[in-house]
């Protein structure tokens, strides 16, 4: 066998640098089933009884193309139940909701019944799959000074924001919809009841 050299090969720095905090990126995300709650989509916390969503997110293209992102979406805190607010579930609806929207082309504002309706699904499992934007930090072990962090997906941006449609490489016509008027505001706040619990 001929011998090969690997001297002019690219360097594995890139692989382990850390993607810089508050870029943004097309990712297209994958939830990881962990066997625990509705269909066995969330995973359970193996030091406490929080449950969460286990997502990887990949990059579609630009100059972190292929990198890929884990971030736990919270569902349940460690707390629940106890009469606190849980906070970690709230963030975890919330970038629900913003990953729904920056998929769909929703702008946060709109109250529409279409756009009710993109904010819903049947499953965790519908979250599978979807391409959005995402706003990529770095989260780092406050009980270990030495850790060097890793990339996670603090929110995801909506078509709201002026670089959406760069990015995401298209306009959705819900890019340009005017906020929903207080007569729309109103005749759909009647109807929270109705949204999936983490939409409301």
């Amino acid at each position: 066998m001929t011998d090969m050299d690997f001297n002019t090969a690219d360097t594995q720095d890139s692989a382990f640098a850390l993607i810089p905090a508050n870029t943004l990126a097309k990712v297209c995300l994958t939830i990881r089933p962990g066997g625990a709650g509705p269909e066995g989509w969330l995973t359970q916390s193996r030091s406490s009884s929080a449950l969460y969503l286990n997502s990887e997110a990949v990059i579609a293209d630009g100059p972190n193309a292929r990198r890929r992102i884990y971030t736990r979406i919270g569902f349940r805190g460690r707390n629940a139940g106890t009469g606190a607010e849980d906070t970690y579930a709230n963030r975890g609806r919330a970038l629900l909701r913003g990953i729904l929207e920056s998929a769909h082309g929703v702008r946060s504002d709109d109250t529409s019944d279409q756009a009710r309706a993109k904010r819903s699904i049947r499953s965790f499992g519908d979250m599978s799959g979807l391409t959005f934007l995402a706003k990529i930090a770095i989260e780092r072990d406050k009980d270990d000074p030495n850790d060097q962090g890793r990339n996670v997906i603090v929110a995801a941006i909506g078509p709201q924001h002026p670089e959406y449609a760069a990015l995401m490489g298209t306009a959705p016509a819900a890019y340009a919809a005017a906020p929903a008027t207080d007569a729309d505001t109103s005749s759909n706040t009647s109807q929270n009841g109705n949204a999936p619990f983490w939409a409301q």
